[in-house]
């Protein structure tokens, strides 16, 4: 079977991880595969480095960037037509499609071919506009994929989708063979001693600039914050901890590494945080936080609460509506000045993700989490042999 995986596979992100180890699991199978990454951005020597770990003689990659060309019409169509002929040529039996664009969505309908098509939907499953590119898989993909069953029943009911939807997660990195996980162990952390990590792209929606203004309600349960991750509030964050003077417990690394040093650096917290208010579908850091044994509290938007049933182990809330519409005061990271006073204005009021956070150390200070078996429920659900049993047994049905 010929499967054609297209989406944005340059960067670090959960989609990029999802599709590079989905090729992988599908060559190990035997199925000839390739990967048309969709992209506005050449790859870069760091991204061809990591690409060459997935690439075989089953697995192949091809890169369409956008820098090619011009934003105007004709320049767009022909490059539309660059990613049709790739289609064309390697005639799939399946073209799976991750992620959002009409360069995504378009190829496989001008290639002449009777491709089956599938979407596989990981973000929230909702949608905001007619004008949205995910559109088009309402009237010309044969079937969609969620990333959980609550990503797949938005998906449905936003969409109007009436045809096949099932649910299969994205696969994250398999930490269990990319390094040697930890054995942890249920255990206290006492209370005011617990060490708190975000790792995530440091956007607005994310909301880690928020987190770190909370540290004043947080300094007596938490013993330090650590924030992980690159992007444009990747410097508001330094400079706000800095005037506030609370460097020697809050602290921001920037990008995290991967693999065994990933998996060391998890390992040394006792809890992992996200209160994102994005449109998230399930995210992935979660999954390699649990693989490590170490409990999170998120908010519960897109998938996430998932990741909660039958799992005692973590936290995971419903995002107040105030929390939401406040995440885009700090969309204008240029304007610092005007970002450090509006978000403070918003710490006057504690939210539930607080409240959450105090309650997961306070689990952790009663020894009411058993980070043993928070691994196990990752093993068991998540893993890689997992997976790729799952999306196996339904590729072989098509």
């Amino acid at each position: 079977m010929k499967i054609l995986l297209a989406g944005n596979i340059l960067g670090q992100g959960g989609i990029q991880t999802h599709l590079r180890w989905l090729a992988r699991a599908l060559g190990e199978e035997g199925f000839e595969v390739l990967v048309i990454s969709i992209a506005n951005q050449l790859p870069s020597p760091l991204d061809l480095q990591d690409i060459q770990h997935f690439q075989s003689e089953q697995v192949n990659f091809i890169f369409c960037h956008t820098q090619e060309i011009k934003k105007d019409l004709v320049s767009n169509i022909q490059y539309l037509a660059k990613i049709t002929t790739h289609v064309r040529e390697f005639f799939p039996d399946i073209y799976l499609a991750v992620g959002t664009g009409w360069n995504l969505f378009l190829p496989p309908l001008f290639s002449g071919s009777q491709t089956k098509r599938i979407f596989h939907e990981v973000m929230s499953g909702f949608v905001r506009s007619w004008r949205h590119s995910r559109w088009i898989v309402r009237w010309c993909f044969h079937e969609v994929i969620g990333q959980s069953p609550i990503v797949a029943e938005n998906f449905a009911q936003s969409f109007g989708w009436e045809k096949q939807i099932t649910a299969i997660p994205a696969i994250p990195e398999p930490l269990e063979l990319t390094a040697c996980l930890p054995q942890p162990i249920s255990r206290t952390v006492e209370l005011g001693k617990a060490k708190a990590a975000l790792f995530s792209r440091l956007v607005p929606h994310k909301q880690a600039f928020w987190l770190v203004q909370q540290w004043e309600y947080l300094k007596d349960v938490l013993d330090e914050l650590h924030i992980h991750g690159s992007g444009p509030e990747e410097e508001l964050i330094r400079e706000y901890i800095a005037s506030q003077g609370i460097g020697d417990r809050v602290k921001c690394f920037g990008r995290y590494p991967n693999g065994q040093a990933y998996v060391d650096l998890i390992s040394t917290y006792d809890l992992t945080l996200l209160p994102t208010v994005g449109s998230e579908g399930a995210p992935l850091v979660l999954l390699e936080s649990m693989a490590c044994g170490v409990p999170f509290v998120a908010y519960g938007v897109g998938g996430i609460p998932d990741y909660g049933v039958n799992n005692l182990n973590v936290l995971i809330v419903a995002p107040e509506r105030w929390r939401t519409d406040q995440a885009r005061v700090y969309a204008d990271v240029e304007n610092k000045d005007k970002s450090f006073e509006q978000g403070n204005q918003s710490s006057g009021k504690t939210s539930v993700f607080v409240s959450a956070i105090k309650q997961m150390v306070y689990k952790l200070a009663q020894r009411e989490i058993d980070q043993a078996q928070l691994q196990q429920f990752y093993l068991e659900r998540y893993s890689y042999s997992v997976l790729k049993k799952v999306w196996i047994s339904y590729l072989c049905k098509q």
